[in-house]
């Protein structure tokens, strides 16, 4: 399944990507997703939040009453144009469940940025995927807004 999220952040693509690699934002994303536990991990090259979310009755079939998250956000240096180039990996442990996503942070005219995920979310059951793809997508888009409405409030701050 083919992912495109477009977001907006009111803040140079830097200041973006400097709050992807802040400790204390990443476990706040977690906090508001409403994860029954989290661990953030940041090194130089990446940042890495692993999460149990809840899940409702009609995916806990297939995946149990909690889901278990990594996200793993790796960011180039910007480039001449101010643009950060970056990938986001989600990963759903003890589950066929690939996410890969490209992301591009490109500043805006009015020093916001615009970043952009693009990529895929592949399950890998026989004869299920599809659906089961189908049903596990709301959670990666809300795990990207996520980010975004978290950004939102600490880029006021």
């Amino acid at each position: 399944m083919d992912l495109d999220y477009t977001h907006t952040y009111a803040a140079n693509p830097e200041r973006v990507v400097g709050l992807l690699r802040n400790e204390e934002f990443i476990a706040d994303v977690a906090r508001h997703a409403g994860a029954t536990e989290h661990a953030v991990d940041i090194t130089p090259d990446a940042t890495t939040l692993t999460m149990s979310l809840p899940v409702p009755a009609n995916v806990a079939k297939f995946v149990g009453s909690t889901m278990k998250l990594k996200q793993v956000f790796r960011f180039e240096a910007p480039a001449s144009d101010g643009s950060i180039r970056g990938r986001v990996d989600v990963d759903v442990p003890g589950m066929p469940v690939d996410v890969k996503a490209d992301a591009l942070m490109v500043p805006q005219s009015n020093g916001s940025t615009e970043g952009r995920y693009t990529g895929d979310l592949k399950v890998k059951i026989p004869l299920v995927g599809k659906k089961v793809e189908a049903q596990v997508e709301p959670y990666i888009r809300d795990a990207f807004a996520g980010l975004e409405r978290r950004a939102a409030d600490w880029l006021t701050r």
